[in-house]
């Protein structure tokens, strides 16, 4: 969008009412963390630069940052204010807008973003919104149609308090003419920080102008402790169920199901409740998912019936038409066109052929207390209820397996295969067995 502007993302808070060990900005959305929503976002509006603004021990944020990301330490965090200033000698010769962001603030769209950059091409336009709750945030002042003053809220008074206009934090101004107006501002007595608000105290006394640009509350929602957390979760989430149902994708229950940030579902799909899809889903047209089905890392494709009760992870690939039946678990396994895998089962490590029916209680034993063993199962192939697939094994196409049965041998194309220990009958030893039972 911008060949000159640059972005700043502040995230080197500590984040202690998270009350938890991970990083604040680490912390999950639909399964990606605050700071990658950030990251992503900003990277639609095709910025020269993005910089991220981190404290001094923050080596578990760097690793989860994409490599043209550029890293700024505030080495000693003294304020808002002071975490941009860290940028100045790096910014300062830049030419154009600079774009300032929060890491916790994650839920900001790109085509918001766009329409603050082009609000005001020489000056400073701030990201605000109307509410009715506005306690625990700094009030705009509004006169014909500019920013006349930022207010923070310790500092309201009389007929100040009913403003209901709100600032969330991201500007975008000309980038020389923020850091001169940040290099004036003085640490603030009450907070012993520098606040990155005084810049505009100081552009009003200046008379700078301010332009206001305005979006939903939610969109600006900040995340400082675990309850924020989950209200943006439910946001984002409300956010990609209507999505789907916008284009075609039934919904038995939307609040019963949760979503990947890239989780894909075709249209005409019907997905039942209690079903949670975690990352790198990929669901084609006409899929029925039943409920209670946990899926990552999973290609389900056209027409396929799914659970209820079945796991599918770690690249399973279920065909066209396929049935995967009530508590089910494939992991790393390919499933063919029209094959069914019956309740109770576990495929693991395999590659099963088309027109292929394998019975309930079947399990593929992939381990061997060292190593993952492949399985192979050719296409038309009967395998019975309860078998047992010592991996590795090749059971060529149009075979038979007899329930109950061990098979540790390749079967060829066509074999029928029978693996049981001799029953063994006693006349009435029932009755002389529970007899000793006693």
């Amino acid at each position: 969008m911008e060949n000159n502007l640059s972005i700043v993302i502040l995230a080197a808070g500590k984040g202690s009412r998270m009350k938890s060990n991970t990083p604040k900005v680490l912390h999950e959305i639909a399964n990606k963390s605050m700071l990658l929503h950030v990251i992503d976002n900003s990277k639609k509006l095709k910025p020269k630069n993005i910089y991220v603004v981190l404290g001094k021990k923050s080596d578990d944020i760097k690793n989860i940052l994409p490599k043209n990301i550029k890293v700024i330490i505030q080495d000693e965090q003294l304020g808002t204010g002071h975490a941009l200033l860290c940028a100045k000698n790096i910014l300062i010769k830049a030419k154009g807008k600079l774009l300032v962001l929060y890491g916790d603030v994650p839920l900001v769209e790109s085509k918001t973003l766009k329409k603050l950059i082009k609000k005001d091409a020489k000056n400073i336009s701030m990201l605000g919104f109307n509410t009715s709750s506005p306690k625990g945030y700094g009030r705009i002042k509004v006169k014909n149609y500019k920013v006349s003053e930022v207010i923070e809220e310790k500092n309201l008074m009389g007929k100040d308090s009913e403003i209901k206009t709100c600032y969330s934090g991201i500007f975008c101004g000309n980038t020389k003419l923020i850091f001169s107006l940040l290099s004036d501002i003085k640490k603030s007595k009450s907070h012993k920080e520098y606040l990155l608000t005084d810049i505009f105290t100081l552009a009003c006394k200046k008379n700078i102008s301010i332009s206001l640009s305005l979006t939903s509350e939610n969109e600006v929602m900040g995340v400082n402790n675990l309850y924020q957390l989950s209200l943006a979760e439910e946001y984002f989430q409300n956010k990609l169920r209507k999505n789907f149902l916008l284009n075609g994708v039934l919904f038995k229950d939307p609040k019963t199901v949760y979503l990947s940030f890239d989780t894909i579902i075709g249209a005409k799909s019907k997905i039942d409740i209690n079903n949670n899809f975690g990352k790198n889903v990929i669901i084609k047209n006409n899929v029925s998912i039943k409920s209670n089905n946990n899926i990552e890392s999973s290609t389900i494709n056209e027409g396929a019936n799914i659970g209820p009760f079945s796991r599918l992870r770690n690249n399973a690939i279920i065909g066209k038409n396929a049935k995967i039946g009530n508590f089910v678990e494939i992991k790393n396994s390919t499933i063919g066109n029209n094959t069914k895998v019956n309740h109770l089962t576990y495929i693991g490590d395999s590659i099963i052929g088309s027109n292929t029916n394998i019975g309930a209680g079947t399990i593929t034993c992939n381990f061997d207390g060292k190593n993952k063993n492949r399985t192979l199962i050719g296409d038309n192939v009967f395998i019975g209820s309860n078998c047992a697939l010592i991996a590795p094994i090749k059971i060529g196409s149009k075979s038979f397996v007899a329930a109950g049965s061990t098979i540790s041998d390749n079967l060829n194309t066509d074999d029928f295969s029978i693996a049981r220990a001799k029953q063994k009958i006693i006349k009435a030893g029932s009755k002389r067995f529970l007899k000793r039972r006693k």
